[in-house]
Parts: structure tokens; sequence; C-alpha cells
């Protein structure tokens, strides 16, 4: 059963990614820069800067742990990881932005046993830092 839901997750995100119906005109108008690219951005949206705290490795690291799907993927962009949810279709997942804001301050608060880092809880990332992964998570 649990290969049967890994795959048809899989799918799932093939074809949204196909359709291109989970990202959002300004999402894929601008583009994502890679982790270095981050640094060089001027003037960035705050969709930018959440994504590219997201990816950081020094920081949200998301993709350590998640699949993010955005399109377009940049260039010789690692691919995310695959032992917790895939962020897709997030504003329909969470339409109550503070839930998902305070799952990223400390998911431990909805699930006891979670391993996502409790980011704001213990300091790793600043309260305008999760304010901007939220914001770019809803572009998605």
């Amino acid at each position: 059963m649990l290969r049967f839901k890994g795959a048809f997750a899989v799918f799932g995100m093939a074809a949204l990614a196909v359709t291109g119906t989970a990202v959002s005109p300004e999402a894929s108008a601008e583009g994502w820069p890679t982790e270095s690219q981050c640094r060089s951005v001027e003037n960035p949206s705050v969709e930018i800067e959440g994504w590219c705290t997201a990816i950081n490795r020094r920081q949200g690291n998301c993709l350590s742990c998640h699949t993010i799907l955005v399109n377009p993927w940049p260039e010789g962009f690692p691919p995310g990881g695959n032992v917790a949810p895939p962020l897709v279709s997030m504003k329909q997942r969470f339409p109550d932005t503070e839930k998902l804001r305070a799952q990223i301050h400390d998911a431990s608060q909805f699930n006891e046993h979670s391993r996502m880092p409790p980011f704001g809880k213990h300091g790793i990332l600043s309260e305008e830092q999760i304010d901007a992964i939220v914001a770019f998570l809803l572009t998605i």
C-alpha cells in the first residue's frame, strides 16, 4: 500500500508540473534562483526571499526533507528530499495562513513526534524569515 501511495504522489506531482497548476503566474514568470544566485538577487520580492531562505542549507534547508515543486526548476539544482511531505498546493492544504506559519514555527505543537525542526521556537529562523517562507509557500 505504501508503494501505491508513493507512486500516486509522484504521478500527481508530475501532472501538476506538466499542467503548471501548482505554480502561480508570478512565481513562474520570475524564475527561481539557485542557492548561490540568491546572494546576488537585487531587491528580491518577499516570495523570492522565502525561496532563498527555504533552499539555503544554513537556514531553512527545506530541500533536505521536502520536495518543492516550482516551475521552472533551477537548472543544475539538486532535487528535494523524500522523508517529509512534498510542498505542493500549499494554499489549498493550508487555507489558514497562520496554521502554516505555526507549522514552520514549531511543528511539534501539532505532532509531538514531528522530526521537523522547531525553526521559530529554537530561533533557527527569525520571524521575518518564517513570514517570507510562508509567502513563498503560498505561491506553490
